[in-house]
C-alpha cells in the first residue's frame, strides 16, 4: 500500500501543496483529479522523488520513503510515466522496455521473474514495432511504450500522469481496458491522473480530488461527484448551493 499524508510543498512564496493526501492499495485503481494548477503532478513528483516534500509522510508497504531520490523510489517499487513523454528516442521499442527490465532484474530479481518483455510488448500492441526506433513512433504509440516500460520494472504501484492525453476516443477506451487488465493480472496498485473524467470514472474504484494544493474529497466516483466542494470546483459556486 502507498500512503502519502500531510504533504506540503512550496516554491518560494507559492504554496503548491498544503496537506495533500493520496492512498492506493494493491490491486486498486485510483484517480487523482482536479483543475489545472491543483497540484496533481506536483504531488506525483513528490511521491516519486522528483521533488522533496517540505513536510509530510510517504509510506510504501510500511517503509517511509519521503525525500528519497527517484531511482531509489523506483527500486522500492513505484514506477511512473510523465505528462511530457520521456523516451529514449534513438533506442528501439524493445530496447526502451528492456532498459527498465534489466534494472529490475538486477535489483529486484524475484519481481523481475514475473516480467516477460514479449508479453508486455504484445499487451500494449507493440510487438510488430519492437525493432522500430522509439523516436519515429506516433505520439500515442510512444505513450503506450512508456507505460510498457514502466511495467517492465514490475512495480507495486504504477503512477500514470495524463496517459490519455492526445489519444482519440477509441484509443482511450482501449487504454482503460489495458490498465484494468494490468491491474487484475499483476495486482499492482495504479494511480491515474487525467482530465478525461469519463475515462477516470470508467476505471477507478476511488477518486481523490485536489484544488489549490489541497485534497478536498475522496471516495467512490458516484459519491465524489455529489460532493458540494467538487461540484463547486468543476461547475461553479452557483451549482453547489
Amino acid at each position: 500500500m502507498l500512503s502519502a499524508t500531510g504533504i506540503e510543498k512550496a516554491f518560494g512564496g507559492v504554496r503548491a501543496l498544503s496537506g495533500a493526501t493520496l492512498e492506493c492499495s494493491a490491486g486498486e485503481i485510483v484517480g487523482l483529479i482536479g483543475p489545472n494548477g491543483a497540484g496533481k503532478s506536483t504531488l506525483v513528483n513528490v511521491v516519486t522523488g522528483f521533488l522533496k516534500p517540505d513536510m509530510g509522510s510517504i509510506v510504501l508497504d510500511g517503509r517511509e520513503i519521503a525525500g528519497r531520490d527517484p531511482q531509489r523510489i523506483s527500486d522500492a517499487g513505484i514506477a511512473r510515466t510523465f505528462q511530457n513523454l520521456r523516451v529514449f528516442r534513438e533506442l528501439t521499442v524493445r530496447q526502451n522496455v528492456e532498459v527498465a527490465f534489466l534494472r529490475c532484474r538486477q535489483l529486484r530479481p524475484q519481481k523481475a521473474a514475473k516480467v516477460d518483455v514479449d508479453v508486455l510488448l504484445a499487451e500494449f500492441g507493440l510487438a510488430e514495432l519492437a525493432d522500430t526506433a522509439a523516436g519515429s513512433l506516433p505520439y500515442g504509440t510512444q505513450r503506450w511504450m512508456e507505460i510498457a516500460r514502466a511495467m517492465a520494472t514490475a512495480p507495486d504501484i504504477l503512477m500514470l500522469d495524463e496517459p490519455a492525453a492526445g489519444l482519440n476516443d477509441e484509443e482511450t477506451k482501449r487504454l482503460g481496458q489495458t490498465i484494468s487488465a494490468i491491474c487484475e493480472r499483476t495486482g499492482a496498485g495504479i494511480v491515474v491522473i487525467d482530465h478525461d473524467l469519463r475515462f477516470i470514472n470508467s476505471i477507478c474504484a476511488r477518486i481523490f480530488v485536489m484544488d489549490q494544493g489541497r485534497s478536498i474529497a475522496v471516495g467512490e466516483p458516484e459519491a465524489v461527484w455529489k460532493d458540494p466542494k467538487v461540484i463547486e470546483v468543476y461547475v461553479g459556486p452557483e451549482a453547489a448551493v
